[in-house]
């Protein structure tokens, strides 16, 4: 059973006193010293009450949550993200609940934008974009993810790892809207801290679905990606697979899943076994990574043509938040470089300027657009 108690902090006092809309930011820590003022500040100004459950922090997060104005849960850790967070929402005061981890924080632009949201009716909740990020925003993957929502006993997190709100809202019926907010997320910009959090959530991903006959298949799905970034391919692919044909898995989650199964295909070179896995579907409808590992695998098994046409798909496709999340700035990168490898053994000009093509767009962070790409191509 986990436990929690509240550690009263004298300068939050004064906060939530305001007349309702109110807004709680929320949020869980351990560990987070060097961050965690960088988050609290960023929500200064909009945010009227300030909660930070804390898991067991050994550095100086209590004291920096505490010196930033919050009201500090003190929370006996049980492998259980979505009990740690329920513990800050059932502490919260205000009308509305956003949800950061010490490891994010909203720009200028996006406490501008949360403003007219709290200041309506508190009968929905958003979508937030997720960029994880180490320029500021500039590049990087982006996710949707559902972080404002209403105060309401009934709106809890589930799931142990990756938790999330999506399921007690539905039964609810509160209705989610998508927004253009951004949340910049640091987290993963180091490998290192990104290995320690995956064997941390395999091993809590591990002990869930081993011990149920029929796991959720978004539990198969993150469990896939933890295994995946940690280099273990076999196994995340057969975990993929499982996801992918489970009955219980939408369509958007099932092609996903599909995605990242030819994503360890590519890693283990078996382009013939990612051509296999094509769907029947308009390539219009396909994620661009999979645009890009199907384009990949008809240039690697003699099919240039045919290959080159849907990298440049890949490379065209609208911008949309998809499972999985992904950078359209690294796909463009990565799809320049195989055509550029398709175009080696004919025109080997086009192929290098290619690849500066690449490595500009990577240097400078910026994507580059099919009016450069092309005349390449009709000169080769």
């Amino acid at each position: 059973m986990c436990a929690y108690k509240i550690l009263e902090n004298p300068l939050s006092a004064s906060l939530c006193t305001t007349p309702k809309p109110c807004l709680s930011l929320v949020l869980i820590a351990k560990n987070e010293a060097t961050c965690i003022a960088r988050c609290l500040d960023s929500a200064r100004g909009l945010a009227d009450e300030l909660i930070v459950v804390d898991t067991g922090s050994e550095d100086e997060t209590v004291s920096i949550a505490t010196n930033c104005g919050a009201r500090v849960l003190h929370f006996d850790w049980c492998d259980d993200f979505s009990a740690a967070r329920n513990a800050g929402l059932e502490a919260a005061r205000g009308r509305w609940i956003l949800v950061l981890d010490a490891d994010e924080y909203l720009p200028e632009a996006s406490v501008s934008a949360l403003m007219p949201l709290i200041h309506s009716s508190a009968d929905r909740a958003y979508h937030l974009l997720n960029k994880s990020s180490s320029d500021g925003g500039k590049t990087g993957m982006v996710a949707k993810i559902i972080r404002l929502f209403p105060n309401r006993p009934e709106i809890r997190f589930e799931w142990p790892v990756h938790e999330q709100v999506a399921s007690s809202l539905s039964r609810n019926g509160i209705p989610i809207l998508d927004s253009a907010i951004k949340i910049i997320h640091t987290g993963y910009s180091s490998p290192v801290v990104n290995a320690c959090k995956q064997v941390r959530n395999l091993q809590i991903l591990e002990k869930t679905t081993s011990s149920v006959s029929h796991p959720h298949p978004m539990l198969l799905f993150l469990q896939g990606g933890a295994l995946l970034d940690l280099g273990r391919i076999s196994e995340a692919f057969d975990f993929y697979k499982r996801c992918s044909i489970s009955p219980d898995a939408g369509s958007e989650l099932t092609h996903g899943a599909v995605v990242r199964m030819c994503t360890c295909l590519a890693m283990l070179e078996k382009p013939e076994d990612i051509l296999s896995l094509a769907p029947s579907s308009p390539t219009a409808d396909w994620h661009p990574e999979l645009l890009l590992h199907i384009g990949t695998s008809l240039i690697q098994t003699g099919r240039t043509k045919q290959g080159i046409e849907l990298l440049l798909q890949a490379m065209a496709c609208q911008k949309k938040v998809l499972i999985p999340a992904y950078d359209p700035l690294q796909i463009g990168a990565r799809c320049m470089a195989e055509i550029a490898n398709g175009l080696e053994k004919n025109d080997l000009k086009s192929a290098i300027s290619l690849l500066r093509l690449a490595a500009k767009s990577i240097q400078e962070g910026q994507e580059i657009s099919l009016d450069e790409v092309r005349p390449l191509l009709q000169r080769a």
